[in-house]
């Protein structure tokens, strides 16, 4: 059981995320923090000071669309939204709230996985803290 966790939600599947708070959730203990994380990221090429608005609309929409899941699972949780590398965001706010587990889902390898690395690998060799990798399985048809 882990006091603070972080757990890095995509917003690409409804099931996807409500398994990764549940998994977060059984994890934490009774008395323990959860903080759900989606990271906004933006393409290398573009450079800015900050969020600009259409990343501010982003950002506003997956906060109400995370909000609005942990309440409909009745889970408590602080929600983070924010603009940058997804790994890096991901363990800043790790650090930033000293968590004790990052939980991150992880699909099969690919070959843009192999030239650039991942999101996982990236978290897994540079987290201060445990990382509980939930593979996806491969739909079966």
């Amino acid at each position: 059981m882990y006091k603070t966790i972080v757990c890095a939600v995509g917003l690409g599947s409804r099931e996807r995320a409500e398994h990764l708070v549940r998994t977060a959730q059984a994890f934490l203990e009774a008395d323990g923090t959860l903080h759900v994380v989606h990271v906004v990221e933006r393409f290398p090429s573009v450079v800015s000071q900050g969020p600009d608005d259409w990343a501010v609309s982003v950002i506003d929409e997956a906060e109400k669309k995370l909000s609005q899941l942990c309440k409909q699972l009745r889970v408590p949780a602080l929600v983070h939204v924010r603009a940058g590398r997804a790994a890096d965001t991901i363990l800043a706010i790790a650090a930033e709230v000293k968590a004790d587990l990052i939980i991150v889902a992880a699909h099969k390898p690919d070959v843009l996985d192999r030239v650039f690395g991942s999101t996982v690998d990236d978290i897994m060799h540079h987290a201060k803290c445990c990382v509980h990798i939930d593979r996806i399985s491969e739909a079966k048809p």
